[in-house]
């Protein structure tokens, strides 16, 4: 692995936890295991949990950007209930 600074560290976590983490519900979702719908929800779930550890976070940036990349997934999400 190269040498990367502590940010650089942090940021390449981040990226490979957000792409897991949607890489695993998009496979739930293709295998059926749970519904677009369902899919959906774990985002907004996880945009309220945000919200409630928002009076905690130390720098409001951060919390913005996180909410702002939950949504990215949000809009990409087929959800067929909502159309």
């Amino acid at each position: 692995m190269k040498n990367l600074t502590a940010h650089q560290a942090v940021a390449a976590a981040s990226l490979m936890a957000g792409a897991l983490q949607a890489a695993t519900i998009q496979s739930l979702i293709r295998k059926n295991v749970i519904t677009d719908a369902e899919g959906h929800e774990i985002y907004e779930q996880a945009l309220l949990m945000l919200e409630a550890s928002q009076a905690v976070c130390s720098s409001p940036d951060v919390f913005e950007a996180s909410r702002e990349m939950i949504e990215q997934h949000l809009r990409k999400l087929p959800y067929k209930e909502r159309m």
